[in-house]
């Protein structure tokens, strides 16, 4: 919930580095250093032990989860992972410099390997934290890194990241500690978050469409976790997001693109069952409030449907081309970031461009070299791809059938 409320904030933040960075690039200054420092009411000893941890899990938004552990058959070198709300972000190979809690400080250096991606590329990344002690009785965690930038994105990656990191991990162990801003543990609840959400769609559509949409949601999301169950990706949590939408969080990466492609099919492919019942209801009693529920249904299922990224149709559209050339799939989801953009231009709606405009940053911040999920078989890929199809058939003959009708909502 905060993170929403700050959102112009970290928009202002981004716009700010692009500048500096722009500057610096005019300037020819390659070699840079970005640090933060944040004060986090727990012990060193608390800080230290998370901070410097083989394995976290941050809390978020979004839920992050790095771990380390020594590379076999290497002399030191140690791999890392970053999973990102599920899906594998980074994966880098790196030499220890320095792991001292008595001091308080640990620096590792990247270092060029097979397994590093995205790749090291030369830019001879050194990164670190110090933990001190403050007379306060507070705890100063500074974070930081020094790099060669290779691309203009790393002068905006590189100098946000040490910020981001150091307030995830002082949520997490003032959380720990019990001494957290009960203002901001409330503010971060799911409950309140949905909260705001119903409202936001009570204000849309009006308190009748508004609650049928939040219910038409959470059973969507509904299918998402039941698929992350079954595949044993775990779940952290539904969530409804004002203005937008909803969000089924995973508790672990997906690791293949069928598992995130079967995750995303089950949102709109478990929400038929509703939508065939409440159907079959209408027709046999031509009730107008079951009539709305189920276009609700269908047009909210179908839309998902839409091969256009990041909606189901497009993250199960990625899923398939990713099977073939992991290439086309990202120029296939810029293709549907960018569809959404037009979209909203043409409705000249802010409620759509906004969040489309936030995935066109992200994934051109997250670059092309990103750690590729286990491809698709050819007959998950045929499957996915039928089932993926006959859904949206179905809700698109259930929308012409209730067309046909010559009922609309009011």
């Amino acid at each position: 919930m905060l993170g929403l409320l700050t959102l112009p904030i970290e928009l202002l933040r981004l716009a700010f580095y692009t500048f500096h960075g722009l500057v610096d690039a005019l300037r020819g200054r390659n070699r840079l250093r970005s640090e933060f420092t944040v004060l986090i009411n727990a012990s060193r000893e608390a800080v230290w032990r998370l901070g410097a941890a083989d394995r976290v899990v941050l809390d978020g938004p979004p839920v992050m989860e790095i771990s380390s552990e020594p590379l076999p058959g290497s002399d030191g070198l140690w791999l890392t992972r970053i999973t990102v709300s599920g899906q594998p972000q980074v994966q880098a190979v790196s030499c220890r410099l320095e792991h001292d809690e008595t001091k308080g400080i640990a620096r590792v250096r990247l270092v060029a390997h097979p397994l590093s991606k995205p790749p090291e590329g030369g830019r001879d990344v050194e990164s670190g934290l110090i933990v001190e002690a403050t007379p306060e009785g507070t705890t100063a965690l500074t974070l930081f890194n020094e790099l060669t930038v290779r691309s203009f994105r790393d002068r905006i990656n590189y100098p946000v990241a040490p910020r981001r990191m150091a307030n995830l991990i002082k949520q997490r162990c003032e959380k720990d500690a019990g001494t957290h801003s009960r203002l901001a543990a409330l503010g971060n609840h799911g409950l309140l978050l949905s909260a705001v959400a119903l409202l936001s769609f009570c204000y849309l559509f009006g308190w009748k469409l508004g609650l049928l949409l939040a219910i038409v949601i959470v059973v969507h999301e509904a299918g998402h976790v039941a698929a992350m169950l079954v595949t044993g990706v775990g779940v952290r949590g539904i969530y409804l997001i004002p203005f937008f939408g909803g969000a089924a969080v995973p508790k672990k990466a997906y690791r293949t693109e069928g598992r995130l492609g079967f995750i995303a099919l089950m949102g709109p492919g478990l929400s038929l069952i509703p939508t065939l019942g409440l159907f079959a209801l209408y027709r046999s009693t031509g009730d107008i409030q079951l009539r709305h529920a189920v276009e609700m249904f269908a047009v909210v299922n179908a839309s998902n449907l839409l091969p256009i990224y990041p909606l189901d149709g497009g993250m199960i559209l990625n899923a398939l081309i990713g099977a073939v050339s992991r290439k086309s799939a990202l120029i296939v989801g810029w293709i549907g970031v960018l569809i959404g953009l037009g979209l909203a231009i043409y409705l000249q709606s802010f409620l759509i461009g906004i969040p489309f405009l936030l995935f066109a940053l992200q994934r051109y911040l997250m670059g092309s070299q990103t750690v590729e999920l286990e491809r698709l078989s050819i007959g998950n890929g045929i499957a996915l791809a039928l089932a993926s199809v006959a859904a949206f058939v179905l809700y698109v003959l259930i929308i012409t059938a209730l067309m046909a009708k010559h009922v609309r909502i009011p």
